[in-house]
């Protein structure tokens, strides 16, 4: 068990050792809700989009790219970008 003090905003900081056992690195989302009057932080292990990408084409990753590339190309016509 460690115990942690709350900051003066209301924030507290998760444990070296707990976030090793659990994986969470800078950046990871996690969940936080109570369950019978205690606090349960959980790692969100799921990216947004594995949930929600069935929708999109196979090769989205292309068609992506080329809409960026032309919008790159646009924008240095127009004397946005260098």
């Amino acid at each position: 068990m460690v115990i942690i003090k709350v900051t003066r905003n209301s924030q507290i900081t998760i444990p070296k050792d707990i976030r090793e056992k659990l994986d969470i690195k800078e950046g990871d989302i996690v969940e936080i809700r109570t369950e019978l009057g205690k606090i349960v932080i959980e790692k969100i292990e799921n990216d947004i989009w594995d949930d929600c990408s069935d929708f999109l084409p196979e090769n989205f990753e292309k068609i992506l790219k080329e809409i960026r590339s032309d919008a790159t190309k646009r924008f240095k016509r127009m004397g946005i970008l260098p």
